[in-house]
Order: C-alpha cells, then structure tokens, then sequence
C-alpha cells in the first residue's frame, strides 16, 4: 500500500513537471530569433529551453511536454502550425537526442542523427551541395550537422552525463553548449526533411538562402541553451536530486 501511495506520487509529480515544462516551451516557441524563409512564420527560440527539458525530465515525459507545448504556442496568430500538424517532430528530435546524450546512449543518439542525415539526402526537393549555386567549393547544405555529429560520437560527448552532474559550473555550462549543439541541428535537419516534403518543389529556390543564414540560427539557440540552461540546472539541481532516481535519473 505504502508503495502504491509512492508510486502515485511519482507520477503526480511527472504529469506535473510535463505540464510545467510544456507551458514554458510554449512561451520559448513564441519568441522569434528570425524569420523563417520560404514558408510564414519565424524561426523561434524554442531549442533554448530544451537541454532543461531533457535533463529533467524521463523521454517519454520531455516528448510529451514537446508536444503539447507546441501546440499550445500554435494559437498565437503570429505562430501557426506549418508543417500538417508535425511541427512538433524537429522539437522532438531535438529533446531525443539531448535525452539520449544526457543519459550515456550517445551511440544510439549517434544512430538516429546518421539516420537523419540519410533521410534527408533522399528526400524529394531537398539539395545537398547548395554552395555551388553561391560561386563557393561544393560544400554540402549539411555541413555544420556532419561537425554536430563528429561530435556526438566523439570521447567528448561521452563525458556529458559526468559534466552535468558536476559541481563546478563550468563544466555544466559544456555539457548543456554540446548537447544543445547536437540537439538542435538534429531538430534543424528534422525541420528541413519538413520542409522539403510540404513545400514541394518551392523548397528548392529557398535553400541557398538557408544555407546562408542557419549556422547564425543555430548559434543564436545554442548560446541562449547555455546562458539559459546552466544557471538553472545549478539552482535547481538540489531540489530534484531528492527525488527518486527513476524519476530523475541523469542529476542523482
């Protein structure tokens, strides 16, 4: 009985923190970094707050709290749905592989970036070497995603979840910058097979232009991960460690 009362507990707790977590998604999902090209709407700073998700919260929950947060920053006129109702997908890679790494599983996080590099590669209206177009070296649209990856299966990546559970707050302050690097050029990647699928062939006239702008984008969101996500997880570490592991199994 004792155990069945602690066991609900932990639950009520986890629907709590999803709930919570997904309404500050939603708010991060509502700040535009920039406009988004090709399609209405901008490029949002939702990633920023993603890390803290990942950390705190077990997958299934921070993919939950993913999902409903971007449908709750749906409403907002300035905010709409793009992508057919799967606008949460990029955010959802994006809290998968941060998990993942959060976690020591950076091979499978590892697998599942390859695998979107792939899927991207053949996706109908997508286009590898864009730089032609611009009069540079055939360098691929996916070139800052390959240097995400190097990193996701390099030794430093293994040594996130020890980083995050650091007392020193500059090794935090590492561990939050990797997994918010690899996280949200996965989310980026996810984004850009969107995309290319809903926009058709309209997508093709976009991507010299994206490829120009996305590694601004993406270091907009990474260095806000860090400024953001270190300071919290230092301040609030205490309080979630006294939970149970299950619960909060990367900062016991």
């Amino acid at each position: 009985m004792q155990s069945q009362t602690r066991l609900k507990g932990f639950n009520t707790r986890k629907v709590a923190l999803t709930a919570t977590f997904a309404a500050v998604y939603a708010v991060f999902r509502l700040i535009p970094i920039s406009r988004a090209i090709g399609i209405p709407g901008s490029i949002t700073a939702g990633g920023v707050i993603l890390p803290v998700v990942a950390l705190f919260l077990d997958l299934p929950y921070a993919v939950a709290s993913v999902i409903i947060g971007t449908f709750i920053a749906a409403f907002a006129p300035w905010n709409p749905l793009r992508f057919l109702g799967l606008d949460f997908l990029p955010g959802v890679t994006y809290v998968t592989i941060a998990g993942l790494v959060l976690r020591g599983q950076r091979k499978l996080a590892s697998a599942i970036f390859l695998v979107i590099i792939l899927v991207f590669s053949v996706t109908p209206n997508t286009e590898i070497f864009v730089g032609q177009n611009l009069f540079s070296p055939p360098i691929p649209y996916y070139w800052l995603h390959i240097v995400a990856l190097t990193i996701l299966i390099s030794p430093l990546t293994q040594r996130v979840p020890l980083l995050v559970k650091s007392a020193n707050y500059a090794e935090i302050a590492k561990a939050v910058t990797i997994v918010a690097f690899v996280g949200t050029m996965a989310e980026h990647l996810t984004g850009g097979i969107l995309f290319a699928l809903v926009v058709g062939s309209g997508a093709l006239k976009a991507w010299p232009l994206i490829f120009l702008f996305y590694p601004i984008e993406r270091l907009i969101i990474t260095v806000g991960a860090a400024a953001i996500g270190k300071p919290v997880i230092w301040n609030t570490r205490k309080i979630f460690n006294r939970l149970e592991p299950q619960t909060n199994p990367v900062t016991s």
